[in-house]
């Protein structure tokens, strides 16, 4: 089967390396990029878009990564999909917010690589 991947991330250098390096991973990857949590809340309440995985920033202007979380509870769709947050954020509070949300499987430090992709793969 086929991964759909959604990758929310608001710098556009990391959209590009991140996507580069998840589709080196697997290049069967259906990926699908976000430049702002209010945009992935979009294509997520469209129906176009089942990702089975969801790769989100934490610190992103106007909506960060936990607020995009609170939104998409209120969205009225199936959520079939792991959530893992990338960030470059060394605050103890981001990954203790991270973990005690049950949505969010992981929380992986940037930049991501082949062997976290792997962890979140298999």
């Amino acid at each position: 089967m086929t991964k759909v991947v959604l990758l929310i991330d608001d710098n556009p250098i990391d959209l590009m390396i991140n996507e580069k390096t998840v589709l080196r991973f697997n290049p069967e990857i259906q990926l699908y990029k976000a430049s702002s949590g209010q945009l992935a809340l979009d294509m997520l309440s469209s129906g176009e878009l089942l990702p089975n995985i969801i790769l989100l920033d934490i610190k992103m202007p106007l909506m960060n990564g936990f607020e995009f979380l609170d939104a998409l509870e209120t969205l009225s769709i199936e959520k079939n999909f792991a959530i893992h947050m990338l960030s470059s954020s060394i605050d103890p509070s981001d990954l203790k917010e991270a973990e005690d949300r049950e949505i969010v499987k992981s929380y992986i430090e940037k930049p991501i690589s082949m062997d976290k992709l792997a962890k979140i793969f298999n």
